[in-house]
């Protein structure tokens, strides 16, 4: 399995060099090879009217259009791998805050359709990677976060989508995970 966790930075690689053609170049390697990708992206990826999207995507320098070119990127994962049927998951974290997890997977919940989030700290995002990888799920999309950190993206969306879901162990989050389509 290949984890794409890179991301554009101050030390080289712009947002479309790191987070569009380094995430089309590691899908075209999984495909390649035979093997399963999970690609970190970010929450709000499929919303750029909210604040988060908006934010992010106008940080500048290195970071200039992040958002978009994260968009891209997962777009080409997609279309590389088969989209809703290859072997990738593209995990969408919100922003990764302090401290750690206290009760493992049971902290966190998967969602899917990019309209509610929050954040969840470093070693919980990293459960969830090894949950996707040890689950075997592929061809999804989901936005992982601390429970108590559960917010909805913009002001018009429901507090809770409905697809919402946590379980005792990393690889229980997917177990529903719906393909995506």
């Amino acid at each position: 399995s290949i984890v794409f966790a890179a991301s554009a930075s101050k030390r080289g690689g712009t947002a479309f060099e790191i987070d569009q053609d380094g995430a089309a170049n590691a899908a075209m390697v999984a495909k390649k090879y035979g093997t399963s990708l999970i690609v970190i992206s970010s929450l709000a990826i499929d919303r750029p009217d909210s604040r988060s999207f908006k934010v992010t995507n106008s940080i500048g320098g290195n970071f200039d259009k992040i958002m978009d070119a994260k968009r891209i990127g997962e777009d080409k994962v997609r279309e590389i791998m088969g989209k809703g049927k290859g072997r990738y998951v593209i995990i969408r974290p919100g922003p990764l805050i302090t401290g750690k997890t206290t009760l493992g997977a049971m902290d966190l919940e998967i969602n899917q359709g990019d309209t509610v989030g929050g954040g969840l700290s470093r070693d919980e995002l990293a459960g969830a990677v090894l949950g996707a990888l040890q689950s075997g799920v592929a061809g999804v999309t989901v936005e992982v976060y601390r429970r108590s950190t559960h917010t909805k993206l913009q002001p018009e969306f429901a507090a809770f989508s409905g697809n919402e879901f946590s379980a005792d162990t990393y690889s229980g989050l997917f177990s529903k995970c719906k393909k995506d389509v």
